[in-house]
């Protein structure tokens, strides 16, 4: 059994006869079974999609003449669709959705998701409005990567090289946490040039003073810069020296 969803909505059997059932509801009901993850809603779910101005008795009235609707429709793939006092399901079918590059074409040449499908029902219009939303992310096309770089310059002499480490270390794991965080990625103007980091500054015996600046290597333009002031304590916890970053004069260039 094959049910079209993007477009004109029709059900067909394996030898392409048409099944499609007359009413919206009924078509409307195939729908919301085939969009389910598993196939199987519980009745008064679908009673509150479909017949959501109706009392309990109604609803669940009209929902068994649905089914006897699309049971008659679908003739000899009646039982593809089964039900017992609590949940109706669907089983043994394919969509178009399943061919997305297919889905997309049609998408992309004017079409709908469950075109003609006019139910006034508030419950089911919500449903559809998401639904919608939902097969267009779907079906979205793939991003392509969005390349960056992010260069370090020299760091300041004398920097030990497990600080050079654990700076590379962290810059790494901030940048892979703020690409795939919420913001999806990096935001406002990308430089095709990437960013520079550089790292500048002074020691003097157990402090060294810093200046972190990220620039446009393009056209060599100071985009933020942050002055830094390390100093070496001991960490009595672990035992051994700590450098602890303490940072001042923060500004936006």
């Amino acid at each position: 059994m094959f049910i079209r969803m993007i477009g004109v909505f029709e059900v067909r059997d394996e030898a392409g006869k048409d099944r499609t059932p007359r009413g919206a509801k009924a078509r409307a009901l195939l729908a919301l079974l085939a969009r389910t993850p598993g196939h199987r809603r519980p009745r008064r779910w679908l009673e509150a999609r479909l017949w959501s101005d109706r009392g309990q008795e109604q609803a669940s009235g009209s929902l068994r003449q649905a089914l006897t609707e699309l049971r008659k429709a679908l003739g000899p793939l009646a039982d593809r669709l089964t039900s017992d006092r609590d949940c109706v399901a669907l089983a043994g079918f394919g969509s178009d959705l399943a061919d997305p590059a297919a889905a997309r074409q049609a998408l992309a040449q004017g079409r709908e998701f469950l075109e003609g499908i006019d139910i006034l029902d508030p419950g089911f219009n919500l449903w559809l409005a998401e639904e919608r939303q939902r097969v267009a992310a779907e079906l979205a096309e793939p991003r392509p990567p969005v390349p960056f770089a992010l260069r370090l310059a020299d760091l300041p002499e004398g920097t030990e090289a497990a600080i050079a480490r654990d700076l590379a270390a962290a810059i790494a794991r901030l940048a892979a946490e703020y690409l795939l965080g919420e913001r999806h990625g990096l935001t406002g103007d990308r430089l095709p040039g990437g960013l520079d980091l550089q790292v500048e500054g002074a020691w003097n015996e157990d402090r060294a003073w810093l200046k972190v600046r990220l620039v446009d290597p393009v056209q060599q333009k100071t985009l933020w810069s942050q002055r830094l002031v390390a100093s070496r304590t001991l960490d009595r916890a672990a035992g051994a020296p700590a450098v602890v970053f303490d940072a001042t004069d923060a500004k936006l260039m």
